[in-house]
């Protein structure tokens, strides 16, 4: 039982450890001055056809592209998990770019053309 709490404790450590990363990356890129034009955002919402909502973990807009991110405690990542990546398909004027999975997979993969899964230590 000590065994699977470490190792529960371990990944929500390491998950926590990612969003904090990706923030603060972010943050002290944008801090340092440098003449960087981007926006973050999270989407969450329901399609006119669907019952469930979506979400999206974080957006994140440069120069009218929009990078989906995921962040996932697995090692075993699947494309469904980025399927609300397609909402940003229907925003006039802006792009998809590449969706992310960060996770805990051990390597850098392609899921598909437009979709990459990351390992967590990437960031």
């Amino acid at each position: 039982m000590n065994e699977l709490i470490s190792s529960d404790g371990l990944i929500f450590t390491k998950f926590l450890t990612a969003v904090a990363a990706i923030t603060g990356e972010i943050l002290n890129y944008a801090n340092e001055g440098k003449d960087y034009n981007f926006n973050i955002f999270y989407y969450r919402g329901k399609d006119k056809n669907k019952t469930t909502e979506n979400e999206i973990d974080l957006i994140i807009e440069e120069d009218g592209v929009l990078y989906p991110v995921e962040i996932k405690l697995t090692g075993n990542p699947k494309p469904f998990i980025a399927a609300a990546n397609t909402v940003l398909d229907k925003i006039p004027n802006k792009t998809r770019g590449m969706g992310v999975i960060l996770c805990l997979i051990d390597r850098k993969t392609y899921l598909r053309d437009n979709l990459l899964a990351l390992p967590i230590e990437y960031i």
